[in-house]
Parts: C-alpha cells; structure tokens; sequence
C-alpha cells in the first residue's frame, strides 16, 4: 500500500490529537495534514504532520481547501463547539464547515470522506422502549434527534448539535459517487479527552471525577451515557478502519455506521459497522465498571 496523505480536521482538539498518536507510527500513514483555526496548547510533534492554521467556515480560504486537495482521506472532525450543549448559532457555523469539505472533497482525485457525526442523532431513544433493547439501533433506524439529560436540577437537550451531525450525514450519503468520493459517517459514542476512562463519563458530556451523586434521572442518563462509551483504542481503530476499507462491498458509496465499544447489551447495533470496515471493536464499558451499574437487558 502507497502511504497515504490524510486531511485531520479540527486536530487540535480532543479526537484529532488521539488520530495523530495512533496513526503517524503507521507506515500506512505518510502525512497528515491538519487544519484547525488555531494551535494553541501542547505543540504536536511528528515529522509527519503538518498544521494548516485556517478557517473552514470560509469558503474562500485557499489554505484549507488547499490542503483537501492533496489528501487521499479526509477525516473532519472539526466543530465549532465540539459538545453537546452548542448553540444554534453555533451548529449552524459547524455545518457550514461540513459542506464546504464535502463539497471540497468532491473536487479532483478520488478520495475517501470520514466524517464524525454523533450519537446524539439517536438522542431521544433514551427515553423510548427501544433504548432498552440490545442492537435495537442500526444505522438505518428512523432518527431521533436530540438527548435530553438532567445535571444538578437543569433540564439539558442537544438538539441544534445533533441537527447539524444529521444533516453532514445526510450530505456525506448525498455527495458520495463511486468514481469520485466515497464516504463513512460514524456515529461516535462517548471519547472523552485523555485517557477518557468509563468511570469519568457524565450525563453533561465532560469528564467528573467520579463523586458526584445522582438522582433516579441522572442514574438513567448515566447509564445511557456510559452504555455509549467507545474506548481510545476503539475509537482510533474505527477511524484508521473507515479509512482503509474497501467500499467495493458497501451498499452505497456514502454508508453510516455506528461507533461504540463493544459495550455488552447495549442498543446501538454494531454489524453493519464490522461488516462495512472490517473492524471488530475490542473493549467493553461493563468490563471495566462495577456490573451492578450494568442496566439489565429487555
């Protein structure tokens, strides 16, 4: 296999930096290039990559598109609030950056299109019978968009970010061709920054440190939330998978797919994901919590 030049977007965050770790000691991996509108915080160091400083909400701004069309993959990642609790306002300028990179992606030499969508598309099967149910949430289950949770006696929702992931998938699937660009969605579940351990997930989407008490809602959140939790390892072999597969079998140039650990009973479906990628996820949450947390199977 040639090496590959991969486009990282947003790769000064959480998710890009984790990519960059795991795929830069990779002969597979030849250069990554990786846009973010700023570099602030720890240097990242690798003979391989090489930051592109530039805004993917203008459209204009060669530095970026630039960068697109010397890249075989395109990972974006990039967000204008990468949480749950982003604005409208906010969304709508996420958005904005997604279709100026597929749009961008289209362009020139064949190349693959990864983009990180949510979970948060499924949100409000939380509350439904289905979200009790094992594998009952497969890519093409009808959309629910938007988890509503509760944290210190506020009522929460991440409707406008779960909106703009909807809508990038729908654009990926619409704008993938097998002569030009094919493209994964992935469905991301709980990654959280560091060495984002299951014992630090919370209902608010940001690490605790464990201690904090919880009501009968919150515990439900919690265990929703934790259910979803997809490891680093699982997280950066997902995206190194969705990047090297073979779209050859897929059911369509554009697929979406879920991205969770292999978390024991839980309802998002994961065989369409090994089946399209070639990747079996390898860590379970309930492995790794006390299984009196575990929430029994329907």
């Amino acid at each position: 296999m040639n090496p590959k030049t991969v486009v990282i977007t947003g790769t000064n965050g959480n998710l890009g930096r984790k990519l960059i770790q795991a795929f830069t000691p990779q002969d597979w991996c030849g250069e990554i290039l990786g846009i973010d509108i700023d570099f602030l915080g720890e240097p990242i160091r690798s003979d391989k990559f090489r930051p592109v400083q530039a805004d993917l909400v203008d459209r204009h701004d060669r530095r970026w598109q630039e960068a697109i069309e010397k890249a075989d993959a395109v990972v974006h990642l990039a967000a204008r609030n990468p949480y749950p609790d982003a604005t409208w306002e906010e969304s709508a300028a996420s958005f904005d950056m997604t279709i100026n990179v597929v749009e961008a992606s289209t362009r020139a030499k064949p190349r693959r299109l990864v983009f990180a969508t949510s979970n948060h598309v499924m949100g409000r099967y939380k509350d439904r019978p289905e979200g009790s149910i094992p594998r009952s949430l497969k890519p093409d289950t009808p959309p629910q968009t938007g988890t509503i949770w509760r944290s210190a006696g506020q009522r929460f929702e991440s409707t406008a970010y779960a909106v703009a992931k909807l809508m990038g998938e729908r654009l990926c699937v619409l704008r993938a061709s097998p002569d030009a660009l094919t493209a994964v969605a992935i469905r991301i579940g709980w990654c959280q920054p560091g060495e984002n351990l299951p014992a630090t997930i919370s209902p608010t989407g940001k690490p605790i440190d464990g201690t904090e008490m919880w009501d009968e809602d919150g515990l439900r959140d919690l265990r929703w939330f934790r259910a979803m939790w997809l490891s680093n390892r699982d997280f950066t072999g997902i995206v190194q998978a969705a990047i090297l597969a073979d779209a050859s079998g897929w059911p369509a140039p554009g697929i979406v797919v879920n991205a969770m650990s292999a978390n024991r009973d839980m309802p998002w479906d994961l065989e369409p994901t090994i089946r399209a990628l070639g990747y079996q996820p390898q860590d379970d949450v309930w492995s790794v919590l006390d299984p009196a947390t575990r929430p029994e199977p329907t």
